[in-house]
């Protein structure tokens, strides 16, 4: 691959597969990770369809040992990536007195140890490469406030934040250097969402209700902005918190 090159976590859905056909429009080759090789499938071949360059590395975000495994393989076969999203999330809503302790667990190691576990591996690879570096961890605007029957996500998007700016601090002092960002969407029309909540009007209203924009925000809205902050627009920022919620944290 000659261009420079994008991984994606949890590319094979909603957020993910939007930012890697984003990126894939801007020039970058594609690594879309996930677990489902159906899936994973469909995101190559829609990149190729839009006359993009796509690979699927299917493994466990949440295992450092496959993490290690596949920055080797990467290295070896594609070289060092310029820009890592960690896109790979969980979500469920429960009040905190029925939340089981191993659902909180489980949730961590999806939203916030594949979070770190990348962070770690991506400075690994970049440091690799020849360019300044960017990494984009997704978070949430529920990472900045609470949201009730949220508080296992709340906790976890609240330690992804945090971390991304720690991170940046490490990153800006590598050679090349890393840029580290988070990425907060709010409320956005994915199949999280629907998953939790159905489809229909009336959770396209739910999704609406209370931003100030009044429109339902959509995956392709998180995926500009994930191309802004793995570009060089954005050159002089790290350790940010881009917030992406049409108002609603405002409201």
């Amino acid at each position: 691959m000659s261009e420079a090159l994008a991984m994606i976590t949890g590319a094979t859905s909603g957020i993910g597969r939007a930012a890697a056909l984003r990126l894939a429009q801007g020039g970058y080759a594609i690594l879309a990770c996930g677990r489902d090789a159906e899936r994973g499938r469909f995101v190559v071949e829609a990149v190729k369809d839009a006359g993009g360059h796509a690979h699927f590395l299917p493994f466990d975000v949440t295992s450092e040992e496959e993490w290690s495994g596949t920055a080797e393989r990467v290295l070896a076969d594609h070289g060092a990536p310029q820009v890592l999203v960690n896109c790979a999330g969980s979500f469920f809503t429960k009040p905190l007195p029925d939340t089981t302790l191993e659902e909180f667990r489980q949730l961590w190691r999806v939203d916030v140890e594949s979070v770190v576990l990348g962070t770690k591996y991506g400075f690994r690879m970049m440091a690799e490469g020849s360019a300044i570096g960017s990494i984009i961890n997704v978070s949430s605007l529920a990472g900045l406030i609470g949201l009730e029957d949220c508080a296992a996500y709340c906790a976890a998007k609240a330690a992804v934040t945090h971390f991304s700016r720690v991170a940046a601090l490490e990153g800006a002092q590598m050679e090349p250097k890393v840029r580290v960002n988070s990425l907060n969407p709010g409320v956005i029309y994915t199949e999280m969402i629907t998953g939790a909540y159905g489809d229909g009007d009336a959770v396209r209203d739910f999704v609406k209700d209370g931003n100030a924009l009044d429109r339902v925000g959509t995956a392709e809205d998180i995926a500009s902005a994930v191309a802004f902050l793995a570009g060089s627009a954005s050159r002089m920022v790290t350790g940010s918190t881009l917030l992406v919620d049409g108002g609603r944290g405002a409201v």
